[in-house]
């Protein structure tokens, strides 16, 4: 049996239906969840852990590092440097917005960058 979204191999046992789709549960589990970096109830709890320092887990710390080696990056760049796909990427930076360690910047035909939190945009 085959995942309807990715395209991945699975076991029939292993099928959720969603939207009229058979997925893997990987892909059930992103459609119930997807990441959403605009979430104001995750940013204010983050905010409000000030005594504590973040804990980064290794895809996090390396993401950024390519900013600040980098600059503000595009999001397929991180995904070079991760070997994240898309869906994973996109956790990865909104558990980083929630924190406001990074945030996104407008570029001229719909395109994006990522930044430090903090940085000054040099595009603005």
């Amino acid at each position: 049996m085959q995942c309807q979204r990715c395209h991945c191999q699975m076991e029939p046992d292993e099928a959720r239906e969603h939207g009229g789709l058979t997925l893997c549960e990987d892909c059930y589990m992103e459609a119930l969840s997807p990441a959403r970096t605009c979430d104001p109830w995750a940013t204010y709890t983050a905010s409000r852990l000030t005594d504590q320092e973040p804990t980064l887990n290794p895809t996090q710390q390396a993401i950024l590092a390519c900013i600040d080696r980098e600059g503000p990056v595009s999001p397929e760049r991180l995904g070079e440097v991760t070997g994240l796909d898309q869906a994973a990427l996109q956790r990865e930076i909104a558990a980083l917005r929630h924190m406001e360690l990074i945030r996104g910047a407008p570029r001229p035909g719909g395109k994006r960058v990522i930044l430090r939190f903090d940085a000054v945009d040099p595009a603005q």
